[in-house]
């Protein structure tokens, strides 16, 4: 087998891994984004995520497994149903690291305006990329 060969063969990670990155920077901009807008509208920072964070995560659904993981054979449903409960792992990874996050700066006397939470939120979405990575490509998206 060449080189050339390789990954027309069996996509691998050198083609995955910056599909990821790029959806899921996607994904964090539209998370963010629904944090940002849904404190301003008066949400509790920690409230505003879980919502940003479900709409983030059907987006990411169908780019990663059009984009990303493209050579699945698992059935639509299926797949879904395995990427939202890694989503929840990631979940529950992600806002824990976002909320330390937060309390930290509050515990610091740092102060936390709204225009800073992305900064937070892009703590908790790097702490988690490698349990979702991972979990969607051995898990979610495995036939």
């Amino acid at each position: 087998m060449t080189a050339i060969e390789a990954p027309q063969r069996a996509p691998g990670l050198r083609r995955q891994v910056p599909a990821f990155a790029a959806v899921g920077a996607f994904g964090f901009v539209v998370d963010a984004g629904l944090t940002y807008l849904l404190v301003r509208a008066g949400l509790d920072p920690l409230v505003a995520r879980l919502p940003a964070f479900a709409v983030a995560t059907v987006i990411n659904f169908a780019l990663n497994r059009t984009l990303t993981f493209a050579a699945t054979r698992t059935p639509l449903i299926r797949a879904f149903v395995r990427y939202c409960m890694v989503c929840g792992a990631g979940l529950a990874v992600n806002w824990s690291a976002y909320a330390l996050a937060l309390a930290g700066a509050n515990w610091l006397g740092l102060p936390t305006p709204d225009y800073t939470l992305p900064v937070f939120i892009a703590f908790g979405t790097g702490v988690a990329t490698f349990v979702t990575f991972f979990g969607f490509k051995l898990f979610a998206f495995r036939a």
